[in-house]
């Protein structure tokens, strides 16, 4: 394999670099103290502590304490510096083997004479400024005073505020952070370190909505990784911090009541306690934290479906009304234990458990064109009422001891997922006849007078389909880890430095079942009794229900009608019409009343189990075995320099399901897929570089050239093959084929970053990046071919995958199938941040904080498309060479898709007394969302901007009261049709409706109580 071959000499050159440094061994002493703002109190977390003269130094964590390690015997001048404070120089004499402490409280800078407050935002503002320039590599970080001031949402919704960071969001809020453009499947997540299992049935991305920030004292944003680092970061890492609980006793409450003003409802609440304390003189700390939430995530959507009848011509084809009405409910909690240790370490046992629970009804009304259309003119009403629930838990034990001369951090962990859905039914009704014809065969009016031309007869609008599903998604991780550093100096302190080196290894099994029933009611399939699953036939039950009166007209078709109850509809975006809205609960009791349909012999089932479902089906073990080495040496203050490599070994047992035939038709017979399995392993050497240099008293500047891995999708390197038609009589032959040979990715990543901060101008940071990605993996999603043949290799073959089609040449299907792009994907781009308070302005002014940024995204990927030919091919067989039209395979240079252009954010907030207020301001250019062969259906999404408020006054020490107001701008999400080739000149940029959603204005109002 490739990732074998990395040249012994470049292993050899990062070995060097990491143990070549001479070691010179003093007596030494501790250093050890507290930082804190003299006028709060208020511990100062990435506070600098540096011996003058010396390369020996330290930061402070986020208790405000630092402890320096190794310090030889001698007279010396500590300096302790903090961003937006005044600094303070203290002698110190340490002998050998001695403890030396110093507690300094730092003045906050004076301007003109007045000492200045450091109000809360402010104070959120210089915490997280100092904790990125004492960084050792580049990161972002939200602090911990910044989540408790004015709070967002959940925690991705506060990672959304960072340079580099957009979100996708559902119902209204963030779930997903998409870093530097890249998919979220390519940002690592972590707790303290520790992974966050997957949530995602497919890919590694997990939902960020499910945790709650209560407990949580600050965020990283890891942009260059270091040796230490799992690779599997191609983007970054995300790391939620929690501290040690606190010396004083502490307790803070939360509650808000919340209104949703698509809804008109207030009927939510969100509640969130927290409580720590420290026993036993300080030895062992507890916290405990618990949030409980309930909201309305609902949103209404509209979309325009179009024929096109050539490269100029075009008409609507269909208008879709749909209104999803949810309400969403996160429940969580953690659980810390923190031990100081004999040896000043610590042992800290942390859990935490988080669920998201989601109960929706999805209603859907088309409108085609009479003629035209998947249902030719006949409208479709389409329920389904799902729940879903996503549970995460981690728990972990973690110690930073010292073992001799040694610094030792270890850990084990044990971490799970689950995402599955309690209920899933859909029903899907056609009405025939259901749409008068608009006099014109190339429609392009309005789509309300579309809508009007809607029958309305729901008493005919019969139920054709329906289906219940089941998914469970399942996610088991443990790990085991241990990092070990032995510190170094020479050349009297000048030089010092660390060698580290470590290891982990993790294993997680994953699963993913689903299942669905279809019952094909279009051709009477209803039946009049039921098996029980002990076996009992018998006639259904029907009193008391609410079809009681259909049965007694003979049961037979059942219609829309029977669904619902009076007019029930909703105005769609206060201009459309969606009607008739069902009854969640009828439609609930028509599931229980005729899932063990059967006829009166018990050999006939209503319901089919549809067995192409599985094509997702999978139970995964996969190990990782990592081990690296990594040197940090220190030139005086001024120099970083940190070299090593990473080996990570993945191993990976994979069990799927495949068809040995094709079968044609609907329902497949019974067992019509089987076992398969096959493995995968790949070895990877991630060699890495990070420089820091403080250029002056002003400027950091720090690089990074490193190596990182992408991880395919769970069910990429499956060896399946399923094929089949779907339940829809219309639907086309579907082909899933996996890759087993499929590889990760790996990307050479390219940073540099320069710092600009002083007391008045606050930080301005500018970073550029480049990322080359080889072995990039995508998905060729539902390429329409006649099973074409070149060179006697189908187009399965020309993969590399050993699958033979089943179909015969001139067979169209829709093959589905995962590859490597045989061409790099290169990802490059800019940032932009500034953090400043106004302390240095004259009045009222003084008192504003504003932090703004902004990203520039940039890419190039090959990926392959479809592109009609006119090819001369060679069928396997007797049938003779020809040609004749096809759609072949094309690799084409795109950007990737889902990377917005451009995006950034703008927050200015305001405190003056016991009063906070905050703007905050997101800002999403236009991207591709999909591509399409012919070049005149691309999908662009439209720019999104979003503005919220934030409001708090304190009324006492231990009460406050808080206003957020969230979606001011009442921003729709959505896409459009974009013509980018194959048209003619004047065509090209044309620019079509294609869908839009709404999720509308929210509020949350609520007090803070704290003691």
């Amino acid at each position: 394999m490739k990732s074998l071959s990395y040249p012994l000499s470049k292993i050899r050159i990062c070995i060097f670099l990491c143990l070549s440094l001479p070691i010179t061994i003093f007596s030494q002493g501790l250093l050890q103290g507290v930082v804190s703002d003299s006028t709060s109190s208020e511990p100062l977390v990435g506070a600098n502590i540096h011996l003058l003269g010396t390369a020996i130094g330290g930061v402070t964590d986020l208790e405000g304490k630092y402890r320096i390690t190794n310090v030889p015997a001698g007279s010396y001048f500590v300096r302790l510096s903090y961003l937006g404070y005044i600094a303070k120089v203290i002698p110190l004499v340490l002998h050998e083997d001695q403890t030396h402490t110093i507690n300094v409280s730092l003045i906050p800078d004076v301007i003109e004479g007045n000492e200045v407050i450091i109000t809360a935002q402010a104070r959120g503002q210089v915490a997280a400024i100092n904790q990125q320039l004492t960084s050792n590599t580049i990161i972002n970080v939200v602090s911990e005073e910044k989540i408790k001031e004015l709070p967002d949402a959940n925690a991705a919704e506060s990672i959304g505020r960072l340079p580099g960071v957009s979100i996708l969001r559902s119902g209204g809020e963030a779930n997903k952070v998409l870093l530097r453009g890249l998919d979220a499947k390519f940002t690592s997540v972590t707790i303290d370190g520790v992974k966050i299992p997957p949530t995602d049935p497919l890919n590694r991305s997990v939902d960020l909505s499910m945790l709650s920030q209560s407990s949580l004292a600050g965020i990283e944003l890891f942009k260059a990784l270091t040796p230490d680092k799992d690779g599997d970061a191609l983007a970054g890492t995300i790391n939620l911090v929690t501290r040690k609980a606190p010396d004083v006793r502490e307790f803070r409450a939360d509650i808000k009541g919340n209104y949703n003003h698509l809804m008109e409802s207030a009927n939510q609440y969100d509640l969130s306690l927290h409580y720590g304390e420290r026993f036993y003189d300080n030895i062992v700390g507890v916290q405990v934290t618990g949030n409980f939430e309930k909201k309305i995530r609902s949103n209404e959507r509209t979309a325009i479906e179009y024929n096109y009848l050539d490269k100029t011509n075009w008409s609507e084809d269909n208008f879709r009304l749909e209104f999803t009405d949810e309400t969403r409910k996160r429940n969580g909690g953690t659980l810390l234990f923190d031990i100081s240790t004999p040896d000043d370490g610590s042992i800290r046992i942390s859990t935490m458990y988080g669920e998201t629970k989601r109960d929706y009804l999805w209603s859907t009304r088309e409108f085609p064109i009479v003629g035209g259309g998947s249902q030719q003119g006949q409208p479709v009403y389409n329920y389904r009422l799902r729940e879903q629930s996503i549970k995460t838990f981690n728990s972990s034990m973690r110690g930073d001891n010292t073992l001799f001369t040694l610094s030792v951090t270890w850990g084990l962990s044990f971490a799970q997922s689950d995402a599955y859905y309690p209920f899933d039914y859909e029903g899907y009704f056609v009405e025939p006849n259901g749409m008068n014809n608009p006099g014109t065969t190339v429609y392009r009016g309005d789509p309300v007078y579309l809508a009007s031309l809607a029958v309305n007869n729901f008493s005919l609008a019969r139920l054709d389909w329906a289906y219940y599903r089941t998914q469970d998604n399942f996610d088991k991780e443990k790990t085991a880890f241990a990092d070990i550093a032995k510190h170094y100096s020479f050349l009297n302190e000048e030089v010092t430095g660390e060698i580290k080196f470590g290891g982990k290894y993790k294993i997680k099994d994953r699963s993913n079942y689903r299942g669905e029933d279809a019952a094909a009611y279009y051709i009477g399939v209803w039946k009049e009794y039921e098996k029980l699953p002990d076996g009992t036939i018998r006639k259904k039950d029907f009193s008391g229900t609410a079809f009681e009166a259909w049965l007694s007209k003979g049961g037979g078709a059942i219609y829309l009608s029977d669904f619902i109850d009076g007019d029930a509809s909703r105005d769609v975006y206060s201009s459309y019409r969606l009607f008739p809205l069902i009854n969640r609960d009828k439609l609930r009791q028509w599931r229980e009343l005729n899932k063990y349909g059967y006829d009166a012999s018990g050999s006939t089932s209503e319901i089919w189990t549809n067995d192409l479902i599985k094509y997702d089906d999978y139970n995964i073990s996969e190990s990782v075995t990592a081990g690296y080495i990594m040197n940090t040496l220190n030139i005086g203050q001024d120099i970083t320099f940190i070299a090593g490599v990473r080996v990570e070994t993945e191993h990976n047992d994979y069990h799927s399901r495949y068809m040995p035939v094709r079968i044609a038709g609907f329902p497949l017979p019974p067992n019509s897929t089987k076992d398969t399995s096959n493995t995968f392993s790949q070895t990877i050497f991630l060699p890495n570089t990070n420089l820091s240099l403080r250029l002056f008293d002003f400027m950091n500047l720090r690089l990074a050239a490193y190596k990182a891995i992408g991880r395919p999708d769970f069910n990429m390197r499956l060896d399946r093959y399923i094929a089949g038609r779907p339940a829809e009589v219309s639907g086309s032959q579907q082909v899933y084929v996996g890759n087993p040979n499929l590889k990760s990715s790996q990307a050479w990543n390219y940073e540099i970053n320069a710092s600009f901060f002083g007391n008045n101008i606050g930080l301005i940071s500018v970073s550029a990046y480049y990322k080359e990605i080889e072995d990039m993996f995508h998905m060729l999603n539902n390429f329409n071919t006649n099973n074409l043949h070149v060179n006697g290799d189908s187009v399965i073959q020309s993969f590399g995958i050993k699958w033979n089609d089943q179909y015969d040449v001139g067979t169209a299907y829709n093959l589905t199938l995962p590859y490597n792009s045989p061409k790099p994907a290169k990802v490059w781009g800019f940032e932009f941040e500034h953090q400043i308070n106004f302390k240095f302005l004259p009045g009222f002014l003084q008192y504003f904080i504003l932090s703004y940024n902004a990203s520039l995204v940039r890419s190039e990927a090959h990926l392959f498309v479809a592109k009609p030919d006119s090819i001369f091919y060679d069928p396997p067989g007797p049938r003779p060479p020809l040609w004749d039209k096809f759609t072949v395979l094309e690799l084409r240079k795109q950007r990737l898709e889902g990377m917005p252009d451009f995006f950034g954010n703008i927050s200015l907030g305001y405190d003056i007394g016991d009063f906070s207020a905050r703007i905050s301001l997101f800002h999403k250019a236009q991207h591709d969302v999909s591509s399409g062969a012919s070049g005149i259906s691309d999908r662009v999404s439209i720019p999104f901007t979003r503005l919220d408020a934030s409001l708090k006054q304190k009324i006492t020490d231990f009460l406050s009261i808080f206003v957020n107001l969230n979606n001011l701008t009442n921003s729709e999400d959505g896409t459009k049709i974009y013509s980018r080739n194959n048209v003619p000149q004047e065509f090209i940029g044309r620019t079509l409706f294609d869908q839009s959603e709404q999720y509308g204005f929210t509020g949350d109002f609520g007090v803070t109580v704290e003691f």
